[in-house]
């Protein structure tokens, strides 16, 4: 019926159209690792449960995510909430934590004026065209995730922890595989992962934020601000090697054109419905102008362990 590339048109009655179809829409998706579908119209406020329908999981809460969302309803929340101008890189969805989702949903409820398409990249293809020397790296000494809180800056501690005391913090971080560093007002908490993930058959796929958390991809204004104020050690949030050795730009290059020489582009009219496969796609977001609105979901939970 489709092709990552092009959209379904559902109907004047999505629901009723979904169902009808539902055995081929999960093909499509089992097959492609994307679908994509057009001309909800008023079920657009139905997306999650579509989803649900499409998956067979239930959307699951945005929890231990590192990046700004907004709760719209229940477990639908907006998409990354970062300034229009700026793109956000290509990554896989809650790569850095424990567990991840399986699936994204993104549903257009208004487009931008201009730009705000989604690209997408195959995280198999990705792995294929990291240079040989990262590669290796990272195969044998992962990526460590880093996050700084201050009292000032950002989310504090308390909020991202969900947890109201030093103790309780300590607890959390030591259930989440972290190492946990207290200095007066600031604390501290790093992780390591490993960037690749072994999928079906023993292949690789790039699976991680290592871009998209490092503090390179900050605007350069704000970047440099925070380094002067805190130190790169006290950036919000940043990835390393895993032996704490910092990415140099040729790394962080390295992998931009990887992804770019692999991605697609997903524009957005009212009602586009896209579900992602987490595990075989990364996504990112193209800067806009204009009102953008397009809200997401996830279903699904998997692992590293």
């Amino acid at each position: 019926m489709t092709t990552t590339s092009t959209a379904i048109d559902v109907g004047t009655d999505a629901t009723a159209w979904i169902d009808s179809h539902l055995l081929e829409l999960r093909e499509i998706l089992a097959i492609e690792g994307v679908l994509r579908l057009r001309g909800l119209g008023e079920f657009v406020t139905e997306f999650d449960a579509i989803t649900e329908t499409v998956t067979g999981a239930p959307p699951i809460e945005y929890r231990g995510g590192v990046t700004p969302r907004t709760r719209i309803d229940g477990n639908v929340y907006s998409s990354t909430d970062f300034p229009a101008e700026y793109a956000i890189d290509l990554h896989s969805e809650m790569a850095y934590s424990r567990t991840w989702p399986l699936y994204l949903a993104f549903c257009c409820v208004q487009p931008a004026r201009s730009g705000g398409a989604t690209p997408l990249a195959s995280t198999v293809e990705v792995a294929e065209r990291i240079p040989s020397a990262l590669a290796e790296r990272l195969r044998l000494l992962g990526i460590r995730y880093r996050r700084a809180f201050h009292p000032v800056l950002g989310t504090d501690w308390r909020s991202a922890y969900g947890v109201n005391d030093e103790a309780e913090l300590v607890d959390a971080a030591a259930r989440r595989g972290e190492d946990i560093a207290i200095d007066g007002d600031v604390v501290t908490s790093s992780w390591t992962l490993p960037a690749y993930r072994i999928c079906d058959g023993g292949v690789e796929s790039w699976f991680n934020q290592m871009v998209a958390f490092n503090v390179r991809t900050l605007p350069s204004g704000v970047r440099e601000d925070l380094l002067d104020v805190v130190g790169e050690d006290g950036i919000p949030k940043n990835t390393l090697l895993g032996d704490g050795t910092p990415f140099v730009e040729s790394d962080i290059d390295a992998v931009r054109d990887a992804v770019d020489a692999t991605s697609i582009t997903v524009p957005w009219s009212a009602g586009d419905l896209t579900i992602v496969d987490n595990r075989r796609f990364a996504h990112g977001r193209q800067p806009y102008t204009g009102f953008r609105e397009v809200r997401v979901c996830m279903t699904g939970e998997g692992s590293w362990a």
